[in-house]
């Protein structure tokens, strides 16, 4: 009866440590890979860019009359400039309509407009965050924008909030508390300088990627398949190189 006992015993010990190991689905391990540099010359911060199929887009922040919006080739090469008087937090393009739109500091969405070199409010007052550097959906269909824990979605042809949820353990500095990035999958946001966390579309935590390289706090992308960070210019009115790194996860 003893040795009965005993064996029930272990039976159950290695059915729970089976259960308990395997039983659980893994969580999705995300790494990245360095895939593209561009050398983007601006004034003050590198902030955001985006990618409309065939060309980058960068945007600076930091001053109304230094603002740049820089196009690139899809290998990165330098192809124009324009100067459209915006302290740029975010350059969103929608792809459904093929059009480009910019987040200033404050809460107005513009719409820019390549051959006038033009801009003009599109959304006005959508944006709970003057500082934020929100996202859109790769179906053009949504904008993320983060205001403290809280994501905040938006309806991109109206800006009306859909709905609002609570991230978990995301980095609590200034600047980058301010950036969140959106693939069809996952949203992303700061861990650390260096360390970018993952969730679902719906907010829930799934992991966290370590990056080579620290990133400025606004400038947290994704475009073209790839997470963004940049290395900032940091360079005043007297103008500098910043570099924007894309990974692929």
């Amino acid at each position: 009866m003893k040795r009965f006992i005993k064996f029930l015993l272990a039976a159950t010990f290695v059915f729970l440590f089976i259960r308990a190991t395997c039983g659980k689905p893994k969580p999705t391990v995300l790494t990245a890979t360095p895939a593209l540099k561009i050398k983007d010359y601006v004034f003050f911060h590198n902030v955001s860019i985006t990618y409309n199929g065939s060309h980058y887009f960068t945007i600076n922040g930091g001053n109304t009359d230094y603002c740049r919006l820089n196009e690139y080739d899809e290998a990165g090469n330098f192809i124009e400039t324009y100067d459209i008087e915006l302290d740029g937090r975010a350059i969103l393009y929608n792809g459904n309509e093929e059009e480009l739109y910019v987040k200033n500091y404050g809460t107005d969405l513009y719409w820019f407009d390549s051959e006038m070199e033009d801009v003009d409010i599109e959304l006005a007052g959508i944006f709970e965050n003057e500082n934020s550097s929100p996202a859109i959906s790769p179906d053009g269909q949504f904008i993320y924008e983060l205001v403290d824990d809280e994501v905040r979605v938006l309806e991109f042809d109206s800006g009306d909030e859909i709905k609002t949820f609570q991230l978990s353990d995301y980095y609590d500095e200034h600047l980058y508390n301010s950036a969140i990035a959106a693939s069809d999958k996952y949203l992303f946001v700061w861990g650390a300088k260096n360390e970018v966390l993952v969730y679902s579309l719906e907010g829930k935590y799934i992991n966290k990627i370590e990056l080579p390289w620290v990133g400025y706090g606004l400038s947290l992308s994704y475009c073209n398949g790839m997470l963004w960070i940049a290395e900032d210019a940091d360079a005043s009115t007297e103008g500098g190189n910043g570099y924007w790194y894309g990974f692929k996860i």
